[in-house]
């Protein structure tokens, strides 16, 4: 089977046709496109969320804990703590578990998150280090943010521009691949960008319909699940989705598609007020842009820059993926 996420179609048949027993306190449950639990607790909701990093090497601590914690704020909710599940290879030296957690419990003080628990373990299954994080937040009951709430015509936004964790990614592990350096300043300009915690609050507080953290599939796949969720289509116009600068020279080297590329950092919303949002973000010093909207039907077509329209397919695969593939077969 390919690497990545399984197919929307593969995720029903496999995984969730096999999820049989609800419960009436489970608000919203496991599905296509949700990332997060919702339960019942009285006036509030418990949001909680499992990410792996298995795409990074280095400052996988920093971006586990991220991931998870922006799970919990494409919901509208404020993340609490953190549990990690960190599997490790026979190899690893002591230095580098600690290094792993210094990162996790740094990133964890920044959001004023809380490393709950967890689990550590060396195990002859892996080859490199593996990270799960389970993020749990809260959220006010008649305040939580699903991806089924959008509606056809609403405004597609996106903060801050695509690739921020790719470019993290690819900067710190295969500087050897580019033909220009990047320097530590310009990869912690990125590390810095890697939460929407912020947006996330800022969107639920204004009343958008539906939000998902941009991850696996870049922008494509994040629109892509909303509109499973929503069971609608959607139109994203190239032309006005911002690729900051060094992601943009990284993907032109690397012939990788910024639609399609790992974009933790940036967080897709859908609102019938579009300009009003983008203002909301930006006089929270927040850079957004509205790239598309919703549309009938169940497609999803980009309109590239030279007008062509193009179909996505039901499954994106991320970039970054077929990136590694390339690497693998010629290493």
């Amino acid at each position: 089977m390919k690497v990545g996420k399984l197919s929307g179609k593969l995720l029903k048949k496999m995984v969730l046709s096999t999820i049989q027993f609800q419960r009436e306190d489970v608000l919203v449950h496991a599905g296509l496109g949700e990332d997060c639990a919702v339960i019942d607790f009285g006036d509030q909701v418990c949001l909680i969320s499992s990410d792996p990093i298995t795409g990074a090497f280095e400052g996988i601590g920093e971006l586990a804990v991220h991931v998870a914690c922006n799970d919990i704020a494409a919901n509208g909710g404020s993340p609490i703590g953190v549990q990690i599940v960190l599997l490790l290879p026979e190899h690893i030296h002591e230095g580098k578990i600690t290094e792993i957690m210094t990162d996790i419990q740094i990133t964890a003080s920044k959001l004023g998150v809380e490393v709950i628990g967890g689990h550590t373990e060396i195990t002859d299954k892996v080859r490199e280090c593996v990270v799960v994080a389970t993020a749990v937040g809260r959220a006010p009951k008649d305040g939580y943010i699903t991806s089924r709430g959008a509606k056809i015509g609403d405004s597609l936004v996106i903060s801050k521009g695509v690739g921020i964790e790719a470019t993290t990614i690819l900067s710190r592990d295969f500087p050897h691949r580019l033909p220009f350096s990047i320097s530590d300043a310009e990869i912690s300009d990125f590390t810095e960008k890697l939460s929407v915690v912020p947006e996330g609050l800022i969107g639920a507080g204004f009343g958008v319909n539906a939000m998902h953290d941009i991850t696996e599939g870049g922008l494509l796949g994040a629109t892509r699940e909303i509109c499973h969720a929503a069971n609608v289509g959607a139109l994203i116009w190239e032309r006005e989705v911002y690729v900051p600068e060094l992601t943009a020279r990284i993907c032109n080297h690397l012939a990788l598609d910024p639609l399609a590329l790992l974009s933790s950092g940036s967080m897709l919303m859908v609102t019938s007020d579009g300009e009003g949002l983008v203002r909301k973000l930006e006089k929270d010093n927040i850079q957004a842009f509205i790239v598309g909207k919703i549309t009938d039907g169940t497609e999803l077509i980009v309109q590239r820059e030279t007008g062509e329209m193009e179909a996505v397919g039901e499954h994106v695969e991320d970039e970054l993926w077929r990136f590694f593939a390339e690497v693998d077969s010629i290493e």
